[in-house]
């Protein structure tokens, strides 16, 4: 059973509220960035990698010679996260981000 195809609850005053959905919020590239990186607790970075936890903000669109990265986090030990913030609405997405991603971390190594 696939846990990201569920609606998500809050519980507040013992009652129990579905989420609705925040497409209408992220209508724009920045508004997501803005969200993520305010609220950088809501990725799930222990499932993806807890070695880079806990996630601690340094900056939004980073220059580098190739391109501006969306969102550079660090955590206690230095171990770096990049994030790229595509909307789902764009079909690129997917292919667009992961070559992006490793020309970041490629110029970011350097």
């Amino acid at each position: 059973m696939s846990r990201q195809h569920k609606t998500p609850y809050v519980i507040s005053d013992g009652k129990a509220h579905a989420l609705q959905s925040a497409t209408d919020l992220f209508l724009a590239e920045d508004r997501l960035q803005e969200f993520i990186f305010e609220h950088h607790r809501a990725l799930p970075i222990n499932e993806i990698e807890p070695a880079f936890e806990p996630l601690i903000p340094v900056c939004r669109e980073l220059p580098t010679k190739v391109g501006p990265i969306d969102l550079l986090f660090i955590n206690p030990t230095g171990l770096l996260t990049l994030v790229e913030c595509k909307l789902w609405k764009n079909p690129e997405a997917r292919r667009e981000v992961v070559g992006q991603i490793l020309d970041y971390a490629t110029e970011i190594s350097r």
